[in-house]
């Protein structure tokens, strides 16, 4: 399917689309980009893990619909999650964030160089 997408001479996306970031800088310039986003922390009922999520309505080409942003925040993201949550959330709980939370968060975080191998944000 990235294939054909590839070559096709045009694309447009009528529907959802999620894309899953790796970092939270990532996230965050998800956040900026889409026009009044909805920012969820949740933590997963079964599993317990822990995400953040942008969501917003795209009316504009090549994208027409839900457009989501996850990032997963495991070991490596585990400081930037206590910047935002303080305290965690429990398990199938769900808070609302603003972009300011966001960007406070990620400003909070360390600069670590790359090679630095005690890195735990990206």
């Amino acid at each position: 399917m990235s294939i054909l997408l590839r070559i096709s001479r045009e694309l447009d996306v009528v529907g959802d689309i999620t894309a899953t970031v790796d970092n939270p800088s990532e996230l965050l310039a998800w956040a900026r980009i889409l026009s009044d986003p909805t920012i969820a922390a949740w933590r997963a009922d079964d599993s317990g893990h822990r995400y953040l999520q942008v969501t917003a309505f795209h009316r504009r080409s090549p994208v027409h619909g839900q457009v989501t942003a996850v990032l997963h925040c495991g070991p490596p993201h585990y400081g930037f999650w206590d910047q935002l949550i303080p305290g965690d959330l429990e398990q199938g709980g769900r808070r609302l964030l603003s972009l300011k939370d966001l960007a406070a968060a990620w400003s909070a975080m360390p600069i670590i160089p790359p090679s630095d191998p005690e890195a735990t944000d990206g």
